[in-house]
């Protein structure tokens, strides 16, 4: 569950007036399952989320529940050793690291806050996401240049992570494989901009998984395309023409991915065009065509898990174009 629809629910059970605690791993030493910023939320009625499974979430999700059955809403902290020889902080796994959790409870006091983060998912507006032993707070603005960064001890402590920064997909054509990758990639947390140059497409009207569609000009595409190590770029437009143009029209951007969708014979030609307009080898290298990793895939969706696959591998990569 990407953060946007965790906090999501989250408001929607607060709203109903169930409160719900949410369990945040806030440190981690050594091999310890899942990571900083992990969430898991507990209610008496559901549960969403993971902060890595086995007995140790069985344990904190039963913690959680407690302190919903006590009323208590004052913020509690549990470090979990994970390793048979540990004391009274022993999780009952043996991975050998450790973890630090928050248990923070939340209610419809709490609500502004949580719309606070919820926009700056929807409209990838940065800002800072604080919890401590008060409860949680969002602020809008500057952002940290180390994110998830927790300090203290068990009696004063504070733990902070970046919201609203996270990786953006601009798809260059709402066409079918446009709608497949969408409600995919929806699910990894990417903010996601579908572009295309004719009104009223079907799929372009379908797709709810997209934050942003637009009918724009192809001309204009170098104007709207960012540049950054979070921007990736996916051109699947309705004719190679379009195709051409895009790509020749933003190839010199600095993005993490760019990506065309194209028969091996179809991205042969373009990339014969651009070269007899002056575009070298070594940036046409840089583009991943045919799109997606080979699977052998044919319908939308399976080239659209193709394609996921692909931005995974680039996105958990080191390289940066």
């Amino acid at each position: 569950m990407n953060e946007e629809h965790f906090w999501k629910k989250i408001l929607k059970e607060i709203e109903m007036g169930n409160p719900s605690v949410v369990v945040t791993i806030i440190n981690r030493e050594g091999s310890a399952p899942n990571i900083p910023g992990a969430k898991m939320f507990v209610n008496l009625n559901s549960i969403g989320g993971t902060v890595g499974g086995g007995v140790s979430e069985h344990r904190l999700l039963e913690l959680a529940k407690n302190l919903l059955d006590e009323k208590n809403f004052s913020v509690e902290t549990v470090h979990m050793e994970h390793n048979e020889t540990a004391g009274d902080d022993r999780s009952g796994m043996i991975c050998s690291g450790s973890q630090t959790f928050a248990l923070v409870p939340l209610s419809r006091n709490d609500k502004l806050t949580v719309e606070m983060i919820i926009e700056a998912y929807t409209e990838a507006k940065p800002g800072v996401l604080s919890i401590s032993n008060k409860g949680i707070s969002a602020d809008f603005g500057d952002i940290l240049t180390h994110d998830k960064v927790y300090s203290g001890d068990k009696h004063s402590w504070s733990y902070q992570e970046n919201i609203g920064v996270q990786d953006k997909l601009f798809i260059i054509g709402g066409g079918h494989v446009s709608l497949a990758l969408s409600s995919i990639i929806a699910t990894l947390g990417f903010h996601i901009t579908v572009l295309d140059d004719r009104k009223e497409v079907p799929t372009m009207t379908d797709n709810t998984s997209a934050h942003v569609k637009k009918v724009i000009s192809y001309k204009d595409i170098s104007t709207i395309i960012p540049e950054g190590d979070n921007i990736y770029v996916a051109i699947m437009t309705f004719g190679h023409k379009s195709d051409e143009l895009v790509l020749e029209s933003i190839i010199s951007k600095k993005c993490k991915y760019i990506g065309m969708m194209a028969s091996a014979a179809k991205k042969q030609q373009i990339f014969s065009n651009l070269e007899e307009k002056g575009i070298s080898k070594d940036s046409l290298k840089k583009i991943h065509s045919p799109i997606g990793i080979s699977i052998n895939s044919n319908t939308p969706e399976e080239i659209a898990i193709s394609i996921t696959a692909e931005l995974i591998q680039v996105k958990n990569s080191n390289t940066f174009n």
